[in-house]
């Protein structure tokens, strides 16, 4: 096993975040294979989770030694905050450095999805500082929107070409590009949405019954009307605890998802980076709104002039992937 106290070659940061263009599979394989073999040869843990395609050029070249590399399952990304957790973790718990050749599933993705998943690229540079894992990001220029080739460009701090490594003079601070993602408008809720106010923990009894009526009338599983009900909690008790005191739960649904959103109209979040990284990455406090990110398929958290708004999304149908369930909500607050 590599010695961690061996500082990684030039241009191979311990936290490296690298942005990897091809617009051909050469291009591909001309980053993709030093990255990879000279991983198998420092003997560095190597992990790729990438197209179906791209991970079947990367045996047909490596033969034989493709056996010594982890290869992700289809549903490795089911929602940003969880694929942060995941790489997070994954790093973390293995001695001295790895690497990660990671590539986002792009296809068929709601601009909501893209932004958050652009996002996502931002946090990971974070999620990364304190390990020992230098990730290699692919984008597919024959494929991709051009606007989202030039968000790719300010989400990592390096950027790749074969296997020479640079500093990116495009890349924006993390914080700075996750307050930007807040600024794009929320659908508005429809007109005929259910709401139930509360006041006081008093009455989160009579609201949770309330979300569950409407998880069940959704379909959502046991266990999925469980995560929700959790997640509804945490953000209730921010608004009873942080906030002024009292707010309100809208629900409503679509084919595809049911939306809880809760209001507070004297909250604030005083940070852009709010439940995205595990509690512990850095000095932030969110265990609350980390535990939401964590249960939910996503959740929009915004504080604007009227107060703060948690949306959670709810898939109607069972979602796969490796993120967290069953996450515990062992603490309160942001």
């Amino acid at each position: 096993m590599t010695d961690p106290r061996v500082p990684p070659p030039p241009g191979a940061p311990s936290h490296a975040h690298h942005l990897m263009l091809y617009g051909s599979d050469t291009e591909f394989l001309e980053a993709a294979m030093p990255f990879a073999r000279d991983g198998l040869a420092l003997d560095e843990p190597v992990f790729v989770a990438t197209t179906r395609h791209n991970s079947a050029l990367i045996r047909r070249h490596l033969g034989p030694r493709a056996n010594g590399i982890a290869f992700a399952d289809d549903d490795w990304y089911h929602s940003p905050a969880q694929a942060l957790l995941a790489y997070h973790d994954k790093a973390r718990h293995t001695p001295g450095r790895s690497r990660v050749l990671g590539e986002l599933p792009w296809d068929g993705l709601t601009h909501g999805q893209v932004r958050e998943w652009t996002r996502y690229e931002a946090l990971l540079t974070l999620a990364l500082a304190a390990t020992g894992a230098w990730h290699l990001c692919p984008y597919d220029t024959r494929a991709l929107p051009s606007g989202l080739v030039r968000s790719a460009q300010l989400t990592h701090p390096t950027l790749t070409s074969g296997a020479k490594h640079r500093a990116n003079p495009a890349h924006v601070a993390p914080e700075k590009f996750s307050a930007a993602c807040d600024t794009a408008a929320l659908d508005e809720p429809p007109d005929r949405c259910e709401e139930f106010a509360f006041a006081g923990p008093d009455e989160l009894a009579a609201m949770r019954r309330f979300v569950a009526r409407h998880a069940r009338r959704a379909g959502l599983s046991s266990a999925r009307g469980e995560n929700l009900l959790i997640c509804v909690d945490e953000a209730a008790a921010n608004a009873i605890r942080h906030g002024g005191g009292a707010g309100h739960c809208r629900i409503w649904s679509t084919p595809a998802a049911l939306f809880c959103e809760i209001a507070d109209p004297e909250g604030t979040l005083s940070t852009a980076l709010a439940g995205y990284l595990p509690p512990g990455t850095a000095s932030l406090d969110g265990r609350g709104l980390w535990i939401i990110r964590q249960l939910s398929d996503a959740a929009d958290m915004r504080t604007t002039k009227d107060g703060t708004l948690i949306r959670i999304r709810m898939a109607r149908t069972v979602p796969t992937g490796p993120g967290v369930r069953g996450i515990k909500a062992g603490g309160r607050g942001r």
